[in-house]
């Protein structure tokens, strides 16, 4: 099902539907089961008993900044460029430097119908560990249904991202979704981790885009 999202997913980050931060964190002591591993990019994946939704988390390593990647993730009219899968996204609201909505719709595999949401995303960085976390709330009836489209229904996602040195960074990215309507079997089970992959090798990629340098932001100190 994580399919969806980082992209979640991150695109980015998402879900105020019951799943608040600590229950992600909770959970993250929990077995997962490395479904794929390839690049230094390893995907894990685990089920929740008596859930719809599941979970997938991503470790790897990055070569960069912070503030590129903060730069990347604000960059929402990029989305589909840079944002595995996005089929649109538009910018609803930028609140501030560290805050911002956004709608964006997820391209489905047919027979599937596309997935849609809207996010709030959030940046904040702990100032003695240096440590970013980028985190993403869905935000219901923000925007109306679409047609042909279905609402993701939960979603939480979480990046914390840990500088190694002045240009390259440990990613830790964790999210919880239920993507809403029927998903086939095959489509949750085969295609999960390879999207997963997909997004952050697009993500990490695409870090060195000329349009993602010399940015700065006050809430960082990279």
């Amino acid at each position: 099902m994580k399919l969806f999202r980082l992209g979640c997913y991150l695109t980015l980050v998402i879900g105020s539907f019951g799943f608040p931060l600590k229950a992600v964190r909770a959970q993250a002591q929990e077995s997962w089961r490395l479904a794929k591993d390839k690049d230094q990019i390893q995907v894990y994946t685990r089920n929740i008993p008596g859930s719809r939704s599941t979970e997938l988390k991503v470790e790897c390593t990055m070569a960069g900044t912070q503030s590129q990647l903060v730069a990347l993730l604000s960059d929402i009219a990029n989305y589909k460029n840079v944002i595995y899968k996005t089929k649109s996204a538009r910018l609803i609201r930028r609140v501030s430097e560290t805050e911002l909505l956004y709608y964006v719709v997820t391209s489905v595999p047919w027979p599937v119908s596309d997935r849609d949401m809207s996010v709030q995303l959030t940046f904040a960085q702990d100032p003695a560990s240096k440590v970013l976390e980028v985190k993403g709330v869905g935000v219901p009836n923000l925007v109306a249904a679409q047609p042909n489209t279905v609402r993701i229904a939960d979603w939480l996602a979480i990046w914390n991202v840990r500088p190694i040195n002045k240009q390259r960074m440990q990613v830790t990215y964790t999210c919880r979704l239920d993507p809403g309507g029927d998903i086939p079997a095959w489509l949750d089970n085969v295609a999960a981790a390879s999207s997963a992959y997909q997004s952050f090798v697009l993500i990490r990629n695409s870090l060195s885009l000329p349009r993602y340098q010399g940015k700065t932001f006050a809430f960082l100190s990279n």
